[in-house]
């Protein structure tokens, strides 16, 4: 076994046990519900006349649970954001390339 599958296996241990359930749909598909890293963090927003504080969350979810980028057609739920619908907004790999990073928006 080499270095790169013991990290893999780590990651994926990790995730099991402090990861978030979400929802997840792709898009014309049933929903599926792997664990994530989501963080909620606050982001500032141009609001015109002025800025504002709106929430920017972002996620990070193994590929051996998302196996095709993600596309904004798919559909996000989270447990902390209950009745608010997600799509993902800017797909990429993480550094490690065991992960895809996006952040949401809400779908109205």
């Amino acid at each position: 076994m080499d270095l790169e599958s013991i990290s893999d296996r780590m990651e994926d241990d990790i995730n099991d046990r402090v990861g978030e359930r979400i929802t997840y749909i792709p898009g014309g598909g049933g929903p599926i519900y792997p664990k994530a890293h989501v963080n909620y963090r606050d982001g500032e927003t141009d609001l015109g006349a002025g800025s504002g504080i709106e929430q920017d969350i972002t996620i990070a979810i193994r590929k051996t649970s998302i196996p095709t980028m993600p596309r904004s057609t798919d559909r996000i739920r989270l447990g902390r954001r209950p009745g608010v619908t997600f799509k993902p907004v800017n797909p990429s790999t993480d550094d490690s390339g065991f992960d895809w990073v996006f952040s949401v928006k809400v779908v109205r």
